[in-house]
């Protein structure tokens, strides 16, 4: 673990020497601004509806959304500021602000009014209204340029939550004050992520952070001023290390980087979990509902033993929350859905981020004959490599993993290394170890699994199962798969007998898993993810 990692008491205390300075002035110097904004936040923050959910912020309990369009906000500042009011309402009003993309995300709205009675609001369809609406919440602004420094989107937006200021682009400067809010806290118009860290990282939250292309304007911008999380854009660096290493114990990364091995190594060499989260909208108010009513799959009957091969499908891609709450929601309006069994991987992490979302997917799941089966996306509450994690930042990552797949009704888990870590036994154990965990999914580096082919290792009495198969364009099409899977045995006693397919979801879909399936002869049987593992649990297969 990195020696440089500090301790939250001396956060604390570094924090309370910079809340000491004196800020008398409108526009002050930047450590007097921040000082005077950082200082009335924290005395709000008491009385804040928001809290920590098992592992992460969550929004104010919701009570009601003013719904603005997204189609209404035709520049991208506009996007950018309309995300900020957003979270920082979530800090402190159940009174909420939601960004309707129309699909799915129009879907989710719609599922928090009918299941949780949230109200609905759509008469405040300009970002001017809302700020009208909304103006007494928020201290003043911070002045930033996306034309001449793209980088100070990212600088507005850590402070943002810290100062509780607006982030108005110089473009919209003049249209903020005649909406009566003229507090300039704090120009930042030619400043960068690297002086933004240097300057005020006692502002910034020890528990999380956010990594996030300028060019993404609305998407997750709400859920960085809700956390106060310092939000950066680097690539795999030495400095991105030093950001990672110097947040607490069991940290979380939001967003979403440019380069996905390296990024995933070096945040998992650093104790910290990713989640990537870079498309994701509204999560300041989907954290809004604390309730985990009805994260609850629907119960499947233990299978029976047969002269049979068994296959699983899962669909990939369950860490990325964002996934989760589009791409994944295209798969399941898939009209073939519904007529042979398949299992999603879906992040953990919707306990807290969305649990609505998470729960309709429940509701909605295929019931039978035919079945839809939820696993923890990979490598747990967030993607991780594990063979980078800290033995200690490992160990905690599962116990969190643990109250999550609880509160989920989640009982397995994907697992996805840049290494082949097959054998590694010492890594599956912080996992097996937990009682809501009862196998994993292992799928090795590069589309084909490091050549893993299949194979069940036994770990605290628990299997670690190995991808046999991809279906992945231009790795393992349809005709390949069907012929590879027709050929193994039927010998429910061996590893031989089971095959893990991992389905590639930017390239394939549930009709060419289809396709597969009616390819299959007699002798194989096609089941979800828990029957797969009860039958190799009930045959000790090895």
């Amino acid at each position: 673990m990195n020696p440089s990692r500090r301790t939250a008491i001396s956060r604390r205390t570094l924090g309370k020497s910079v809340l000491a300075a004196s800020a008398a002035l409108t526009v002050a110097p930047p450590t007097a601004a921040c000082a005077a904004a950082a200082g009335q936040e924290a005395g709000a923050t008491g009385a804040t509806g928001a809290s920590t959910g098992t592992a992460l912020p969550r929004g104010t309990a919701l009570r009601s959304l003013d719904v603005i369009p997204s189609s209404s906000l035709t520049t991208n500042p506009d996007r950018v500021l309309v995300a900020c009011l957003q979270g920082l309402v979530a800090k402190t009003s159940p009174e909420g602000i939601f960004i309707d993309e129309g699909g799915p995300g129009a879907l989710w709205k719609n599922f928090l009014h009918t299941t949780y009675g949230i109200t609905l609001n759509d008469s405040y369809p300009t970002w001017q209204q809302l700020l009208t609406r909304f103006r007494r919440q928020v201290r003043g602004y911070i002045r930033y340029d996306m034309t001449a420094n793209p980088a100070s989107v990212n600088v507005a937006s850590s402070l943002s939550g810290p100062l509780n200021a607006l982030v108005v682009d110089r473009s919209q400067e003049s249209a903020v004050q005649a909406l009566g809010l003229t507090r300039l806290l704090l120009d930042v118009s030619d400043k960068d992520e690297h002086w933004a860290y240097a300057t005020y990282q006692a502002l910034f939250s020890g528990h999380i952070a956010a990594e996030l292309n300028s060019t993404v304007y609305y998407h997750l911008r709400d859920y960085i001023a809700l956390t106060d999380s310092f939000t950066f854009y680097d690539g795999v660096t030495k400095w991105r290390a030093g950001v990672l290493g110097n947040l607490e114990p069991a940290a979380t990364l939001m967003g979403y980087g440019n380069d996905e091995t390296a990024m995933i190594a070096q945040a998992s060499d650093e104790g910290v979990t990713s989640i990537p989260s870079d498309l994701a909208p509204n999560l300041s108010v989907l954290s809004g509902i604390h309730s985990t009513d009805g994260l609850t799959q629907k119960p499947e009957p233990a299978p029976v033993t047969g002269d049979k091969h068994y296959v699983t499908f899962v669909i990939s891609d369950g860490d990325n929350v964002a996934w989760n709450l589009w791409g994944l929601h295209e798969y399941f309006a898939n009209p073939v859905r519904g007529s042979f069994n398949v299992g999603y991987g879906i992040s953990p992490s919707l306990v807290d981020l969305a649990p609505g979302p998470m729960r309709w997917y429940y509701e909605n799941a295929s019931d039978g004959p035919a079945r839809d089966h939820f696993i923890a996306g990979p490598s747990g509450r967030g993607y991780t490599y594990p063979s980078h994690m800290p033995a200690d930042a490992l160990d905690a990552h599962a116990v969190t993993l643990n109250a999550y797949m609880g509160k989920g009704d989640l009982r397995i888990c994907e697992i996805l290394d840049d290494q082949p870590v097959f054998k590694r036994s010492d890594l599956w154990a912080p996992y097996l170890r937990q009682p809501n965990i009862d196998a994993l999914f292992y799928f090795g580096p590069g589309p084909q699994g490091s050549g893993t082919k299949g194979g069940i290792r036994w770990v605290n009495g628990k299997p670690v199962i190995a991808q046999r198969d991809v279906l992945w364009a231009g790795q393992t099409e349809e005709p390949e798969l069907i012929d590879h899977i027709n050929s193994r045995p039927a010998a429910p006693s061996s590893s031989d007998g089971y095959t893990l397919v991992l389905v590639h979801c930017w390239t394939k879909s549930l009709t060419d898993v289809q396709t597969v399936v009616n390819g299959l002869g007699p002798q194989v049987e096609v089941v979800t993810p828990r029957a797969f593992v009860r039958l190799i649990n009930d045959n000790h297969a090895q």
